[in-house]
Formats: structure tokens, C-alpha cells, sequence
């Protein structure tokens, strides 16, 4: 399992817009994604995540196409130089 994550760190002045946008944008998805805020977080405003947690690559493209592409078409309209994304992908491993 994979766990694909996108990090949103947002300006403390634009926070509130993105954070009402991201619930009312994520409610309709189809997808069982998990959102979360960073606590104590090293960088200035406010980090949010949203988490996928999937089986392989290709469902983590098909929640890009679906789901990441709306969420930076609104940062960019919105929200230009007041939030950024970044993702990450991270495998969970055995401990055996």
C-alpha cells in the first residue's frame, strides 16, 4: 500500500477561504481521503494535508487527474503566491 499525501501551506491571510474551499470540495469526492492540519509546523502560515491511501501508481495518477488538478487550478485562480502544494508518496513496509 502506498500512501499518497499533498501537503497545502497556505498564508495565514488566505487560510480560511482555502480551508472552507477544501471541505466543500472534498466532501463530493469519491474517494476515501483523510485531511488533516499540520500542527507545529516549520513553515510560516498554515500546512494542511489531504491523504490517499492506494494500491499502486496508477491510482494515485487517476486522484491526480481527478482530484489534485481542481484543488491547484484553485490556488492558482485564487490564491496566486499565498499557497503552494507538494506531495509526497510513501510505501508502508513490514516490520518483519
Amino acid at each position: 500500500m502506498i500512501l499518497y499525501n499533498i501537503s497545502i501551506i497556505v498564508e495565514d491571510s488566505s487560510h480560511e477561504q482555502v480551508v472552507d474551499w477544501l471541505k466543500s470540495y472534498l466532501r463530493t469526492s469519491s474517494y476515501e481521503i483523510k485531511f488533516l492540519k499540520m500542527l507545529d509546523s516549520p513553515h510560516e502560515g498554515n500546512t494542511y494535508c489531504i491523504q490517499l491511501l492506494a494500491t499502486d501508481d496508477i491510482a494515485i495518477v487517476k486522484f491526480q487527474e481527478d482530484v489534485v488538478a481542481e484543488l491547484q487550478a484553485y490556488l492558482i485562480a485564487h490564491h496566486a503566491e499565498k499557497a503552494f502544494i507538494f506531495e509526497s508518496k510513501m510505501q508502508y513496509l513490514s516490520l518483519e
